[in-house]
């Protein structure tokens, strides 16, 4: 049973919070989004820098693995020790580490997406599952875990009108300790809200739109079932070669496991320090993708295979102005490598860069292991 003081920590986080945007990442239409902003921010004074490039992700030589064996615990069973949380609540976000993975999800959403770090809603860390519908077929699942001291917030809705708190109710216990089922205005499917503590003064967040017969009993297993840990994100690949000047900020791993098969893996490098405003931190970055090649023909397709140059042996696609530079190199070895640079190289600092980017040995076959 919880008691009232219990409940009155409960609500409180539940009164006390306010929307922020959708943290749900695309890496390629996020740089190509990202290079238009900079261009029309250059041209109109910077007034769009604020939605600037969040793409995402990290890797540093020797701190990551390029692949990590899945966990001995059967799918869907309870997490160690029956613990959905870690021993203290983030006071900073390393990009470097995965802090939470799926253990059980309902059928069907197989498109999983995971960043850590400077993300659209601020610092923390999100970890996403959908079944790539729209409208009213969409179904997702998504985990936010806050940093320390930092409240739950409401959902976006689609609709842009802000979601009203509803009824709060009290859910299944989670690390030892009480949850609470929220509720809001404005959804248009079922959803559940779940939240509890997963360390002292730590939220997490798990959310459930139109998966299962019963949100709320898919939420409470889903949060029974993710495992939790910091172990290094894995990738398909390495970067050296980045000014020491340029501070990481983000890391995202998305991955469908639809066929066929496809992800992505991305950097994001900044030179403004971290007490910065997060909209300048975002304003000018370096960010390199890595993804699975795909031979689209289409130039309908987003992915669209359209190159004008060659480097080292590959079809790539080079373009510049006003001291930026996008280049991608396509079928590396069964990848992509995209280095999209706003101005912090030097000169041809996206082909020099591209060296530097070690893939692992057979990159197609490469695995996110977000789901144990």
């Amino acid at each position: 049973m919880l008691d009232e003081h219990q409940i009155g920590d409960l609500m409180l986080a539940e009164i006390e919070s306010a929307e922020r945007p959708s943290a749900v990442l695309d890496v390629d239409r996020a740089m190509t989004t990202a290079r238009r902003q900079r261009r029309l921010a250059q041209g109109a004074g910077g007034a769009l820098l604020a939605v600037a490039l969040t793409v995402g992700g990290l890797t540093i030589p020797d701190l990551i693995s390029p692949d990590r064996p899945a966990d001995k615990a059967p799918i869907g069973a309870a997490a160690s020790e029956g613990q959905t949380g870690l021993p203290a609540a983030l006071t900073t976000v390393d990009p470097q580490r995965v802090y939470v993975r799926f253990g059980w999800l309902p059928e069907g959403l197989r498109n999983l997406n995971y960043q850590a770090g400077l993300l659209l809603s601020g610092t923390g860390v999100y970890l996403g599952a959908h079944n790539g519908g729209a409208d009213d077929k969409r179904q997702f699942v998504a985990v936010s875990l806050l940093p320390k001291g930092v409240q739950p917030s409401a959902p976006q809705r689609d609709s842009a009108e802000p979601a009203v708190a509803g009824d709060t109710v009290a859910g299944p216990e989670l690390n030892g300790g009480p949850s609470v089922f929220a509720s809001y205005s404005g959804a248009e499917q079922p959803e559940a809200i779940l939240r509890w503590r997963y360390a002292p003064d730590g939220w997490a967040q798990l959310r459930v739109v139109g998966a299962g017969p019963d949100v709320r009993e898919t939420a409470t297993r889903v949060a029974r079932s993710l495992r939790f840990g910091a172990d290094p994100v894995p990738t398909p690949a390495t970067v050296t070669g980045v000014p020491t000047n340029l501070r990481l900020i983000t890391a995202s791993v998305s991955e469908s496991l639809d066929e066929p098969r496809s992800w992505d893996v991305g950097w994001t490098w900044t030179r403004e320090p971290a007490t910065a405003e997060p909209k300048w931190q975002r304003a000018r970055t370096l960010a390199v993708v890595v993804s699975r090649y795909r031979n689209v023909t289409d130039p309908a397709d987003r992915l669209f295979v359209n190159p004008n140059t060659t480097l080292d042996g590959h079809p790539a696609r080079f373009s510049s102005g006003d001291g930026n530079e996008s280049l991608t190199v396509y079928d590396v070895n069964g990848a992509n490598v995209s280095i999209d640079d706003s101005g912090l190289l030097p000169t041809g600092g996206t082909r020099a860069l591209f060296p530097a980017v070690k893939l692992v040995a057979e990159p197609a076959s490469w695995h996110s292991h977000l789901r144990q």
